[in-house]
Parts: structure tokens; sequence; C-alpha cells
């Protein structure tokens, strides 16, 4: 990856989720195609991981704690304890609207947490490679550029 791919897909990818998560609202597609969060789940897991592998890695905010995170822990780790408190954060907003939890809140948070997981596994494999260098917080891979002939 170039100096600031990373940052620029993170960009992209927020924007892409933030797009189809409110189209998604707006129509009530979540309620129409249940099946709709799993992938908005894997996609978000994935973003997740990444963004924590750009803080930890290249944004220079973390300086001596490099050698007790790795590419896994950041990633994966990191991905699955964000979603972690996302659920939390959904579980709190189910009790204190008075609502109650909806019918099936275990399965769907299981499924939820899984797809996280399986997004930061997503990123992590993605990363491993592209060859991405957590001293550097770049990608070793050689980019072949066309010279002119």
């Amino acid at each position: 990856m170039k100096e600031h791919a990373l940052l620029k897909l993170l960009f992209v990818l927020i924007w892409a989720l933030a797009i189809a998560h409110m189209t998604a609202e707006y129509y009530h597609l979540y309620w129409t195609y249940r099946w709709l969060d799993i992938p908005m789940h894997f996609v978000g897991g994935v973003w997740v991981a990444l963004a924590m592998v750009w803080f930890c890695f290249r944004s220079g905010y973390v300086r001596n704690v490099r050698p007790l995170f790795s590419l896994f822990t950041a990633a994966v780790i990191g991905g699955l304890l964000i979603g972690l408190a996302w659920e939390l954060y959904e579980f709190v907003v189910w009790q204190v609207s008075g609502s109650g939890l909806p019918y099936n809140y275990l399965q769907d948070t299981l499924m939820d947490l899984t797809m996280d997981l399986l997004g930061g596994f997503f990123a992590y494999t993605l990363l491993l490679l592209l060859k991405f260098d957590t001293n550097t917080g770049m990608s070793s891979v050689v980019y072949i550029q066309k010279t002119p002939a």
C-alpha cells in the first residue's frame, strides 16, 4: 500500500457504509430484507479492523506500545472489541427506549459479532497478502510502474 492508501480506503469505505446505512434506514430495508444486516456488519468489521491497524501502526498516536500489538491484535481483536462495544450500545438503547429487546435479540447479536469478526479476519488476511509492515505502516509489495516506451 502506498503511504496514504489505507487512509483513503478507510475514507471510501466509511462513506459507502454511511450511505448504505442511511438508505437502508430511510427505506426500512433492514426490516424488509432481514439479511441486509449481515453484509453491513461484515463490511463494518473490515472498516473497524483497518481503522484499528491505521490507528496503531500508521497514525503516529500510538508510539511506545507497538511491541504489545501485532497486526492480528489490532485488526481482529481490536475489531471484535469495537463490535462488542457497539452491541452493548444497542442493548442500552433498547433498554432505555422502553421498547424491550427484540424477539431474536441473542441470535441477531451473535450473528452481528460473528460477521464483525469475519470482517476483521478478512481485513487481517488482506493486509497479510499485501505484506503490510507494522514498523512502517506501509505495504512492502513492489509496485511496478510502466515506463514510457
